[in-house]
Parts: structure tokens; C-alpha cells; sequence
């Protein structure tokens, strides 16, 4: 096993900081706990630099926010596999993403892997390297940490480099660089819309409500949202969202009705439901303009044979060319991408499979397909893919 250094207090961080000033590329992972919480807790980072192997212990060391200000330095090259949750970490932590991103699962899709390919499985098909994955149960908050869960730990981080060497020298022979930037920073402003966006909004269901009602599902959600992210519980444990929902039908800030309620676990007087009715009356009290507005969907033909099989014709094509079609495309994605060749689209609709590198790989294709030039037959194979496409002479 290698030697690495496990930093468990502040001044140890800024010792590990300052051995990797130079460094020119990070390569990272964290193990956290998620389950019952709002927000996941951090419980240890594994850094491999070129100066060597580290374990940054958070849950001692507290303020990690030097470390990722250090990964976020523009002449550093962060890598990690997978890398949404450390990406939602630094955020948290320091308000931005590194400026260089590297995940090897995004690289690996476009030069033939599959997408997505959990880490095992790309270090064995890339580096042909085994590792181990038995802690994957751990509970990694638990103190004191035994010396087989760090090393098991520091596997994560350990051929990170490597692989995104192979990756990179494969993206450069396909000469798909730009397509694998482009969708990193694709991937990454997601990732930072996703922060701003109104999640209430994600209640299922409430997009059939009136202004009013949206008004109070969202006094309601923000009201169980800093309770929820005060006590770091899931949401559902304060007030589950079919309740919101039922709550805002009533549009009143009565106790006594709201008591009633069936679910409601408290009497008119009770701390819950004068918290509910201080939400509701907060709403009921807006001016019109700042109610929520309803939020239209126009909508457009299905297109259902036409978007099976170009599911398969681009299937087969991504295949070919190397290219995940899971990463490059969705079956929402094709039908949009037909309605749009038909001029049915509505345009408030973005069809992604005609811009950039999507565009590139697929737009040509998918106009060739849909105007005729290409035919269909049944192979007289026993294969999976049993149906073959191809160009009219």
C-alpha cells in the first residue's frame, strides 16, 4: 500500500496545502453519509497530488474551505470520477466550481465506455487494474477510522492520474477534446443552475394549481426547507409534500381547519399548525404580482414509432462511432429532435441534438433518417440488434 498522510487538524492542513503549492493536478474523492439527511455529511476527502497521497479528515479538521480554494486555482487540473457530489461540496463551501474539471466517467463516454461506469469497473477496462469495493457499506462518521478503510479508501484516488492520462491520449486520437469540454462545462452550469432554481417547484403535482395555491406551497416549502436544513433531516420528516399540497387546496389560515386536515399530527393551538397558518397567512397576503405564475407546457405530437426507432437508429450509430448514447441522448431528447424537423416544436423547447457537439455527431443523421435517404431491414442473424439501417443508394 502506499504511504500517505492522514491531516487531522488545521494547522496539518495548512502543511498539506503547502507541500502541494505547486502541485499542477488534483485528483480527489470524499466518502459521505446521505441517508436521512438534507444535506450529506462530509466525512473524509482523499487527494492524490504529484507530491503524494493524502486523507483530510473533516469531521476534525471542520473548515476545509483553503482546500477547495487550492482546487479551484486556474492552473490546477482537478480530477475525480463521478464528480457531481465533490462538485456540490466546493460549492457549498466556497461558492464555486474548479475552472479545470476532469471527470474521467464523462471522458470514458466519449471514447467508447459505457455511461455510466462505475469506478471498478472503469479502472479494470481502462488501466486493467483490480481494485477493492467491500467498504462500500461503511459507515465512514464512525471514529476512529481502521487503517483497511483509509487504504480502502485511498483506492479511489490512487489511479485517478492514470486513468485520465489513458482518457485523455484516447480523446486526443478521436480528436474529441472539444466535444468532452464542451459537455464538462454543459454538465457544470447545470450543476450551478440547479442552486438558484425554484425546487419547490419540483413537488409532483403542483403544476395544476392556481396562484394562490402556489403561493402557499411555497411559503410552505421554504418554511420546511430551513427546518429541515436546520436539523440536516430529510424534508418529508418535517412535512411530506402531498401535505403542502393538501394544505394549499384549502387556502385558508384558520387553525381550526387546518387541524382538521386529515394527516395534520396537532391540534388548532399546537407549534405545527401555527406554523403552517404564519405560512399561509404570509402568502394569502402577497399582491398579485408576486404570486408565483402558473407555468405553462405547450405541447407537441408524440411522435411514438418515429421516436422508437430512432432510439435504435442512434443506438446503433453511437455505438459505432464510440460514443455513449446514454450520455448523448434521452428518448425526450429524440422527440423533441423530430418535432422540431417537423416545425412542430413550440419555442419555448431547446432540441439539444441539433446544437454542438450533439449536433455534430447526430444532427446530420438525424435529418438523413427522417427525410428518407435510409431504409431498414430484419438481419438474418440472431444478434441483438436484429435491425439494420442504411443509407439509399
Amino acid at each position: 500500500m502506499v504511504k500517505y498522510q492522514f491531516v487531522q487538524t488545521q494547522s496539518g492542513l495548512l502543511r498539506f496545502l503547502d507541500e502541494i503549492e505547486n502541485a499542477t493536478w488534483i485528483a480527489y474523492d470524499t466518502e459521505f453519509i446521505s441517508e436521512g439527511r438534507y444535506v450529506a455529511d462530509l466525512c473524509l476527502v482523499q487527494v492524490a497530488t504529484e507530491y503524494g497521497y493524502y486523507l483530510l479528515d473533516p469531521l476534525k479538521i471542520r473548515d476545509l474551505s483553503s482546500f477547495w480554494e487550492r482546487l479551484c486555482q486556474e492552473d490546477t487540473t482537478s480530477i475525480a470520477h463521478s464528480c457531481r457530489s465533490e462538485l456540490e461540496f466546493c460549492y457549498r463551501a466556497i461558492g464555486k466550481f474548479p475552472s479545470r474539471v476532469f471527470d474521467v466517467q464523462l471522458a470514458a463516454a466519449f471514447v467508447g465506455f459505457e455511461y455510466p461506469l462505475n469506478f471498478k469497473s472503469l479502472t479494470q477496462q481502462t488501466i486493467n487494474v483490480q481494485i477493492d469495493k467491500s467498504e462500500t457499506r461503511t459507515d465512514w462518521s464512525r471514529r476512529p477510522l481502521l487503517t483497511s478503510q483509509l487504504e480502502y479508501a485511498l483506492n479511489d484516488v490512487c489511479y485517478l492520474k492514470q486513468i485520465a492520462d489513458y482518457l485523455t491520449t484516447r480523446l486526443e486520437e478521436q480528436e474529441r477534446i472539444p466535444w468532452f469540454l464542451e459537455e464538462t462545462r454543459l454538465f457544470c452550469e447545470s450543476l450551478l443552475s440547479s442552486f438558484d432554481q425554484e425546487h419547490w417547484r419540483r413537488i409532483l403535482g403542483s403544476k395544476k394549481y392556481s396562484r394562490d395555491e402556489l403561493a402557499i406551497i411555497r411559503e410552505l416549502w421554504t418554511w420546511r426547507h430551513e427546518k429541515a436544513l436546520a436539523k440536516n433531516i430529510a424534508p418529508a420528516r418535517i412535512f411530506r409534500d402531498d401535505m403542502i399540497l393538501e394544505v394549499a387546496k384549502h387556502k385558508t389560515a384558520d387553525p381550526q381547519r387546518i387541524a382538521v386536515i386529515r394527516g395534520i399530527k396537532g391540534t388548532a393551538d399546537s407549534y405545527l399548525v401555527r406554523e403552517l397558518c404564519e405560512s399561509i397567512e404570509r402568502a394569502l397576503k402577497l399582491p398579485e404580482a408576486k404570486k408565483p405564475k402558473m407555468k405553462t407546457h405547450d405541447s407537441y405530437p408524440q411522435y411514438s414509432l418515429a421516436t422508437q426507432l430512432m432510439n435504435v437508429l442512434i443506438g446503433q450509430y453511437c455505438k459505432e462511432y464510440g460514443v455513449s448514447a446514454r450520455l448523448a441522448t434521452t428518448v425526450a431528447d429524440i422527440r423533441q429532435a423530430i418535432a422540431f424537423y417537423a416545425g412542430t416544436l413550440p419555442s419555448s423547447e431547446h432540441c439539444k441534438l441539433f446544437d454542438g457537439w450533439r449536433g455534430e455527431l447526430l444532427g446530420t443523421y438525424i435529418e438523413d433518417f427522417l427525410s428518407g435517404k435510409y431504409a431498414m431491414k430484419f438481419s438474418d442473424k440472431l444478434e441483438d440488434h436484429p435491425l439494420t439501417f442504411f443509407k439509399n443508394k
